[in-house]
């Protein structure tokens, strides 16, 4: 590697294979190594773009490791409809008084509506998302050691 002004620091190789989330292999550090080399040979002001997106990444990752996981609902708004004075003791009993009986003045009605606070982690993903495709556009060979998702969903289809 070369001393001049776009140079790799000596935390960046692991940083690179954490921030694509390539497993821990000889062979993957190898081409950690030989993609970070290539770049700076062929491309030197490419290797300060990739710093600059390895620094950008830990920032969000050091966000995103500070930011909650769950935030409780908060109350907005809470309405009650209910009985105007409390209960009597006896109930009308006949068919008749029943009628007469306005029973929908107890009911107790609530009604509260909830809003979820704004979360920071999703807007904070996509733009580690878009760093990480950044990185991966100064060093595409890397591409290919990044672990593939696997699909949702699953499964063998029977015929019986």
């Amino acid at each position: 590697m070369t001393t001049g002004a776009a140079s790799w620091r000596a935390g960046d190789l692991e940083a690179i294979r954490s921030s694509l989330g390539i497993p821990v292999s000889a062979a993957s550090i190898g081409a950690i190594n030989r993609a970070m080399a290539e770049l700076e040979r062929n491309y030197p002001a490419g290797v300060s773009a990739a710093v600059g997106s390895l620094q950008r990444i830990a920032a969000i990752d050091k966000q995103l490791a500070s930011t909650p996981v769950a935030a409780e609902p908060v109350v907005i708004k809470t309405s009650r409809k209910g009985a105007a004075g409390p209960v009597p003791a006896e109930l009308p009993k006949r068919k008749l008084d029943v009628i007469e009986f306005a029973t929908e003045l107890l009911i107790e009605e609530v009604a509260t509506e909830y809003a979820l606070p704004q979360s920071t982690g999703p807007s904070l993903a996509a733009q580690r998302r878009q760093q990480v495709e950044a990185l991966l556009l100064v060093l595409p060979g890397l591409r290919v050691w990044q672990p593939q998702a696997s699909p949702r969903f699953q499964g063998l289809l029977e015929r019986s």
